[in-house]
C-alpha cells in the first residue's frame, strides 16, 4: 500500500522534539469543524500556533475573510517559528495608516523584508481583503524569491504570482479562483503549502538558487522534514 506521509504524519517529530503546549488543537476540536474543508493544513497550522480560533478560541470560522493585516501577523508568527516576536513600532510608521492598529509591528515587520507592499498612496489598507494571488506574492517573498527578479510586480504582477506560486504547489488543492479574496479555511491551506517550497538562498544571473540542503520553512523555522515513503 503506497502512501504518502503528510505533514500531520510529520507533527509526530514535533512531538518528540519539543514540548507542545496542552492548548494545542486540530480541526476537530473547533465547533464548526464540520465546515472546515482543508483540515489537514488547519490541523497543523493550529498546532503550529500559526493560526488560531475566533473570540475564545472554540470555533474557527473558516468561512471568513482574511484582512491584510491578518496575514502579515499570520506569516511574522510562520516565520519565527509558532513564536510571538516581540517587535517594534517606528515612530515614523511606514504607512500613514497603520499607527496604532493591533498589527502595526507584524506590518513593519513584513515591509522590513518586502513581504509586503502598500496601495501606492502611502497607505497599507489593514482592513481590506487578501485575495489568493496577494497571499501567494507574500508567501513567496517570504520564502526568499525576490519579487522584482520574479516579475511580482508591476502591471502582470498577478500573472507571474499565480504562474511561480502554482508551479510551486502553493495552490495546491485551493478550489476558488486565486483572485478571490481569501478565507481562514485556504489561508491555512497555503501557508501550509508555502511550508514545504525550498527557500531561496541568492540569485545568480537572474536564476533562484536555492540552498544546498534543501531547506523548507518547515525545516528551517521548526526543525521539521516532510518525508514520502512507501508503506508496505
Amino acid at each position: 500500500l503506497k502512501r504518502t506521509l503528510s505533514l500531520v504524519m510529520a507533527m509526530a517529530l514535533i512531538v518528540g522534539m519539543m514540548t507542545i503546549g496542552a492548548s494545542a488543537v486540530s480541526a476537530s476540536d473547533f465547533t464548526d469543524a464540520d465546515e472546515i474543508v482543508n483540515t489537514e493544513a488547519v490541523s497543523v497550522l493550529t498546532t503550529l500556533n500559526v493560526i488560531n480560533g475566533k473570540e475564545d478560541g472554540s470555533y474557527f470560522d473558516p468561512t471568513g475573510i482574511v484582512t491584510r493585516a491578518e496575514m502579515a501577523k499570520m506569516i511574522t508568527v510562520a516565520l519565527h517559528g509558532g513564536e510571538e516576536p516581540v517587535l517594534g513600532t517606528k515612530t515614523n510608521p511606514s504607512y500613514s495608516d497603520i499607527k496604532g492598529h493591533w498589527a502595526e509591528s507584524y506590518i513593519e515587520y513584513c515591509y522590513s523584508l518586502g513581504i509586503i507592499a502598500g496601495r501606492g498612496n502611502g497607505k497599507f489598507d489593514p482592513a481590506a481583503t487578501v485575495t489568493g494571488n496577494e497571499a501567494a506574492k507574500m508567501l513567496l517573498v517570504a520564502a526568499g524569491y525576490d519579487a522584482q527578479l520574479e516579475g511580482l510586480t508591476g502591471a502582470d504582477w498577478a500573472i507571474k504570482t499565480a504562474s511561480l506560486a502554482s508551479t510551486l504547489g502553493i495552490f495546491d488543492n485551493l478550489s476558488v479562483a486565486t483572485s478571490d479574496p481569501l478565507t481562514r479555511d485556504n489561508a491555512a491551506l497555503l501557508i501550509y503549502n508555502a511550508l514545504d517550497i525550498e527557500m531561496i538562498q541568492k540569485y545568480e544571473n537572474g536564476y533562484a538558487i536555492a540552498f544546498t540542503d534543501r531547506r523548507t520553512l518547515l525545516s528551517a523555522k521548526y526543525g521539521v522534514y516532510k518525508i514520502e515513503g512507501v508503506v508496505v
